[in-house]
């Protein structure tokens, strides 16, 4: 394996972990200057170019999925309710499929990114800047309150039926290479618990409002390993685990997006589409 291949760059860690007994840090998304969570200046790390390397759920916590959508146009994704619907049911073949899951039920439908240059696309859509801090979607705890959530919509379905569930996230560029800023996952195997710092994000959801829940931010660690996938093309997906409750497997993978310093300037700005799910194993 070529240890070298891949690009420097920046992780914006967890500057100031919350003291004990203090209260936790938050994220506002819209208002980033109103967080607590401090995360600049970042830290130098080595993206590892996984491009052509095999990985899984079940090792590192992610795998990169050949999956061409039949959408014509994924930037109708939270415009168009049949394209919404149409995603949905794709995302949830292709998981079912990958995983085995004895059932898979999304969790609402899909969300868009842009870069901030996207400055047309991004008007009207809320929280859809790229996340530059290293984070997991959940804590152990709101894990467990999400799975619940989830499953008080899935007639006569509870958690206790099952003997194993995974929170899964599948993330897809729109946009055709190279992304300026590419999504890094960080090696479930390389991170510890110590690792882990509580932060309580503030959100905006259409047609919901706001919501607060727990998230997980990450310390800096050396023995990260960060990764992240070259040129990747709308007919790839990036699936990966952000909470399994077998703490044998990869139990939550951090991630980030990051400026990419190849990227040739004038490059236009990464769109991205996310879709989340819980899977449920007997």
């Amino acid at each position: 394996m070529d240890a070298q291949k891949g690009v420097p760059g920046e992780v914006f860690y967890v500057r100031n972990p919350a003291a004990s007994g203090a209260p936790a840090l938050t994220f506002i998304t819209e208002q980033d200057h109103l967080s607590t969570m401090v995360t600049r200046p970042g830290r130098a790390v080595w993206f590892n170019d996984m491009r052509g390397r095999e990985t899984s759920l079940e090792r590192e916590g992610f795998q990169l999925v050949r999956h061409a959508s039949s959408i014509r146009d994924l930037n109708l994704i939270e415009e168009d309710a049949a394209t919404d619907q149409h995603y949905i049911e794709e995302m949830s073949a292709l998981l079912t499929g990958l995983t085995g899951a004895s059932l898979v039920v999304m969790q609402g439908i899909g969300k868009k990114r842009y870069g901030p240059a996207a400055t047309d696309r991004l008007a009207g859509l809320k929280n859809a800047l790229p996340a530059l801090y290293p984070h997991g979607d959940t804590t152990d705890s709101s894990a467990v309150e999400l799975a619940e959530r989830i499953m008080a919509y899935v007639p006569g379905g509870e958690l206790k039926d099952f003997s194993r569930w995974a929170h899964i996230n599948m993330w897809r560029p729109i946009t055709p290479p190279p992304q300026d800023y590419p999504l890094a996952l960080c090696d479930a195997r390389s991170i510890s618990e110590a690792d882990r710092e509580l932060v309580v994000a503030h959100t905006e959801v259409r047609d919901m409002g706001e919501m607060v829940f727990g998230t997980t931010g990450y310390l800096y660690n050396p023995d990260h390993r960060w990764c992240y996938f070259s040129q990747m093309t709308p007919d790839e997906v990036l699936v990966f685990v952000t909470h399994d409750s077998d703490p044998a497997r990869p139990h939550q993978v951090a991630h980030t997006a990051f400026l990419d310093p190849t990227c040739p300037p004038g490059t236009p700005t990464r769109g991205s589409v996310e879709m989340r799910a819980l899977a449920l194993f007997a």
